[in-house]
């Protein structure tokens, strides 16, 4: 394939890495300072098979729209712009485009979200037990919580009745029993910690994934970019991995 890069930081110069040991080629990369005219983006994407974009929660907006309109597949790992997913799908579908998007891209991660899942739908019969979430990332990292974080809350929310909110570590103040706490640290250079509590009288159960590196994050958004070739529509990594 031939891929353009939205956003080259950290995670766009591994997708790139990444890329090239599958034999694709990066045709194009945009970023802060080479932007992709959202207006008019024909030129810059001709010949392009696929855009993979790890840029900023203020820009994937844009680029979705913009891409949608050419019918090229879009991979989109960017976090923070999930309050316009409704409008934004209703775009892509109007265009008869591809796009696949999530938190996560690690297979690792997304095996981890169906474990947690089954956790908490298990306790949802033991209101023994109290539920958390706590993350840790590297010290540059923008948003918090995590959008991880967030989708692993939002599964939890889903099967466990007695909690109906979520209250994040920025809130100060005493945790109500029926909010789920979410605690995040930024420290050092972590690729990304993701644990879940489970706490009663008489025991605790810990469920962690912990990321070594980005490269699982890259490949598992190369992979995607792959599966999403042909396609029509709006995806999750849980469609690319465990819908057949």
């Amino acid at each position: 394939m031939n891929i353009a890069l939205l956003g080259y930081g950290r995670m766009g110069c591994e997708v790139e890495r990444v890329a090239r040991e599958r034999r694709h080629v990066i045709s194009a990369v945009f970023n802060s300072v080479h932007t992709l005219s959202v207006s008019s983006p024909s030129e810059q994407l001709s010949g392009i098979d696929c855009c993979i974009d790890f840029s900023t929660a203020a820009a994937a907006p844009q680029h979705i729209c913009a891409i949608a309109s050419l019918h090229i597949p879009l991979v989109v790992g960017t976090t923070g712009w999930n309050d316009q997913l409704s409008q934004l799908t209703q775009v892509v579908k109007q265009h008869e485009g591809a796009l696949l998007y999530a938190s996560n891209f690690s297979v690792g991660a997304q095996i981890f979200f169906r474990i947690v899942s089954t956790g908490a739908k298990l306790i949802d019969n033991f209101p023994g037990y109290d539920i958390a979430i706590h993350e840790t990332h590297h010290a540059l990292k923008k948003d918090a919580p995590s959008g991880t974080a967030l989708a692993l809350a939002e599964k939890i929310l889903s099967s466990v009745h007695r909690k109906k909110t979520v209250r994040t570590s920025l809130t100060g103040g005493a945790i109500s029993t029926d909010a789920l706490n979410i605690s995040s640290t930024r420290v050092g250079s972590v690729a990304g910690t993701h644990s879940v509590i489970m706490n009663s009288a008489a025991d605790t159960i810990e469920l962690t994934h912990t990321a070594h590196n980005r490269s699982g994050f890259a490949l598992g958004a190369v992979m995607a970019a792959e599966w999403l070739q042909g396609k029509h529509g709006v995806f999750t990594m849980e469609d690319f991995l465990f819908s057949q």
